[in-house]
């Protein structure tokens, strides 16, 4: 588990918006309604490997 830990920031930043995307995805407002469409899909994959390297780039506050 501790080989993970200089990785979990940036595995929550991978959840986090695909998380967000896919269920606003699933609401009856969406495009799709109550599915996925293949946009959605690719949005929702965007955001999350966008977000992931973003987070990943910007290094940790040294510990003092």
């Amino acid at each position: 588990m501790n080989a993970l830990a200089p990785y979990f920031k940036a595995i929550v930043g991978f959840i986090a918006p695909g998380a967000v995307v896919l269920t606003s995805a699933v609401t009856e407002g969406s495009a799709g309604g109550v599915a996925v469409t293949p946009g959605e899909v690719i949005t929702a994959l965007c955001a999350t490997v966008i977000t992931a390297a973003a987070v990943y780039a910007v290094p940790n506050k040294p510990s003092a």
